[in-house]
């Protein structure tokens, strides 16, 4: 039979309440199977020590502990308790039935702990709660094995009944979801703090505030039921890599607070990165993660300690500390140390010892937070003088700026009447200057061929021209022509042209080109579009480039010339720097034309513009155009529309009637430069054989 004999009756004296002073308990340095526990001769080897306190704290250590006992049902009910035991955080708590009909045997067991998977705990719940079952009359044999990675362990033994369970459950999930709804205000608040006024101060505040929360929430088991379910290193470690950031921030706030400086500031910032080499040295599992347990915990009393004699020494020193500092800092101080006893069995008291940390911490968070809402009311109070005296120097201001404005009015308003006639006599040069050039724009387009006698020549076809400005720089030009030689051709003649610039030097030129065009249909010499080239080449530089100018000027015209035979559908085609487009059942054929553009150059006197001649067949489309609409910058990235992107959409419309065409040319044009201003003149002849 179990060495400790524990008797549940009617009266209930050995429930809920801890009663760990009625166990003895064995340790060793290895694991002992449980089916060895049978053999006196294994338990003579074991540590035997007589538990004393109602709750009992172990010390830091890495030794197995077992409790063997005996519970006596006396009452006459089939009962299920709740046996809680250890800290929340103790790596693995396993309780097993014995079975001792014949011989020691494992009827079964329960398991917790947070070294395992939350999910394969046999009560879920944060603490260590393992369920046990015993039939009325009758007793059970059973041995609890508990097993630390360094922590303390803390040894309640509480068998709760099912219904006082559930009682202080909800009491439990009360007060914690109070407890670290008071932390979730105080972060929130104190960030908002920080984001309004940019002090570090607060930043640092809300972040110790943060890791003290996190310390609590990891010591009562939470971190392992709601961050680390999986259990294991990150579960184990979790508490330890809190509690130092937690000290460091401690330090940190406590100096920024204080505004150490000389040695009590060297001191807190040797203290701090020793905090933080033990922190990190903590995520090493084995001895050096022993060995940071008790290190850590000694770092947590040495700055309080530390910070405590530096908020003394400062008000020595006639600088204001806040006595909500220092009570804040004695509460989180005493409760500490009252933990800290606890945890070595001096004061067993267990909701005392295993409150008063958690009491300490929330004195210490309410005192603080208190202290730096004042902080936040100093500010504003400042900011509010500062906003005073800035009122008060604005108001100077003010009646000196109206003085002043009061001076400069009256020259504002001389020199404004100067400007109202001078902006008068603008307009009227400006609106005659726009006169004119409405003038001009109607000379230029008198002088493009009508639509009803380029429909006459050429009903399906249609010409898509937009100007940059009022007049132009591209023009087309259309006229009847009979060639002079042995067997003349009654051609039609038609141009695309685009010339220097656009606005009115274009325009300028353009008028000159056109004439210069009129001129080579009567040269009796002039029988091919190449031919007509030559002579506009030649007259362009002489006109403008004379050999009694002394600058030279270099403007001209791009252009493609085109001569149509109507009764044999033969057309001869000539360019200057602008192709022709021939699509033919569905395939685009591109003549380039010569890369010389009209009237730049006068040293080439070999140069000859090509002519080619081209048999039109039924179905073809024949397209001309300036550079204005491939130049042109438009679309999603600001891009030109360039000649690949023409191409591919008078492949997809040619097939159209020629009006639909245009309007489809138009819609996509103007879409592409909606968010763009216009950059140069553009002008497409289409033509349908």
């Amino acid at each position: 039979m179990g060495q400790d004999v524990i008797v549940i009756d009617e009266f209930g004296k050995n429930l809920n309440h801890s009663i760990a002073d009625q166990f003895t308990i064995y340790s060793s340095e290895k694991r002992i199977r449980p089916e060895d526990f049978k053999s006196e001769k294994v338990r003579k080897r074991l540590k035997k020590e007589n538990l004393t306190q109602s709750v009992e704290n172990l010390d830091f250590t890495t030794k197995y502990f077992y409790i063997w006992f005996n519970v006596k049902n006396k009452t006459n009910g089939f009962k299920t308790f709740y046996l809680e035991t250890a800290r929340p955080i103790t790596n693995k708590v396993e309780l097993f039935s014995l079975d001792f009909q014949s011989e020691w045997a494992l009827s079964s067991s329960v398991i917790s702990g947070d070294g395992i998977r939350f999910e394969d705990k046999s009560i879920q719940n944060n603490r260590s709660i393992l369920p046990f079952y015993i039939e009325r009359n009758s007793e059970s044999e059973y041995l609890l094995y508990l097993g630390s990675d360094g922590e303390i362990i803390s040894l309640p033994m509480i068998l709760w009944e099912r219904e006082a369970f559930e009682k202080i459950q909800n009491q439990r999930q009360f007060t914690s979801g109070l407890f670290y709804g008071i932390f979730l205000f105080v972060i929130l608040i104190y960030f908002t703090f920080f984001l309004l006024l940019r002090d570090r101060l607060y930043l640092i505040y809300t972040i110790y505030v943060l890791f003290s929360g996190l310390l609590q929430f990891s010591l009562e088991g939470y971190a392992h039921q709601y961050l680390f379910p999986s259990g294991g290193y990150f579960t184990q470690h979790v508490v330890l890599f809190v509690a130092g950031w937690t000290v460091f921030f401690a330090y940190y706030y406590s100096a920024s607070y204080l505004k150490l400086t000389g040695k009590l500031k060297r001191t807190a910032q040797v203290l701090a990165i020793l905090v933080l080499l033990a922190t990190f040295a903590s995520l090493i599992p084995g001895t050096i993660y022993e060995i940071c347990y008790p290190l850590i915990n000694g770092f947590s009393l040495l700055s309080l300690v530390f910070i405590l004699y530096s908020a003394l020494t400062v008000r020595r020193r006639s600088q204001t500390v806040n006595n909500l500092f220092l009570f804040g800092l004695i509460s989180l101080m005493g409760g500490a140390i009252i933990f800290i006893l606890g945890n070595f069995s001096v004061i067993d008291i267990p909701i005392l010892t295993q409150n008063s940390l958690k009491v300490g911490t929330l004195i210490e968070i309410i005192c603080l937070s208190i202290l730096m809402a004042g902080k936040y009311k100093r500010l504003q109070d400042e900011k509010d003088a500062v906003q005073k005296q800035l009122f008060i120097e604005l108001e100077e201001k003010n009646k000196l700026t109206e003085e002043t404005n009061i001076r400069l009015e009256a020259e504002v308003q001389a020199r404004t009447e100067k400007i109202d006639q001078q902006r008068a006599q603008l307009k009227e040069k400006n609106d005659d200057l726009l006169d004119s050039i409405r003038c001009a724009k109607r000379i230029q387009q008198a002088l493009l061929p009508p639509e009803k006698q380029i429909k006459k020549w050429l009903p399906n076809s249609f010409v898509f021209y937009e100007p940059k400005d009022i007049v132009s720089g591209d023009f087309y030009w259309m006229e009847e022509v009979e060639t002079t030689t042995k067997n003349p051709e009654k051609l039609l003649l038609f141009a695309t042209a685009d010339c220097t610039g656009h606005g009115v030097p274009g325009a300028i030129v353009s008028v000159l080109c056109n004439n210069l065009l009129k001129m080579s249909k009567v040269q009796p010499e002039i029988n091919s579009t190449g031919e007509a080239l030559d002579f506009i080449d030649h007259e362009i530089f002489t006109l403008l480039n004379s050999e009694f100018r002394t600058e030279h000027i270099r403007d001209g015209m791009d252009i493609s010339l085109c001569a149509l035979n109507l009764n044999t559908n033969k057309l001869y085609f000539s360019g200057a720097k602008i192709p022709l487009y021939l699509i033919r059942k569905g395939e685009l054929h591109i003549y380039k034309g010569d890369r010389k553009s009209i009237g730049y150059v006068d040293d080439d006197q070999g140069f000859h513009y090509t002519t080619e001649a081209i048999q039109l067949e039924e179905g073809d489309r024949v397209y001309s155009f300036s550079d204005g609409i491939v130049d042109q910058f438009g679309g999603d990235k600001g891009k030109k529309f360039l000649a690949k992107r023409l191409q591919n959409l008078l492949l997809e419309i040619y097939e159209l009637p020629m009006d639909e065409q245009k309007q489809r040319l138009s819609d996509v044009v103007n879409k592409w430069k909606e968010n763009y201003e216009q950059i140069d003149d553009m002008l497409l002849i289409g033509i349908a054989v």
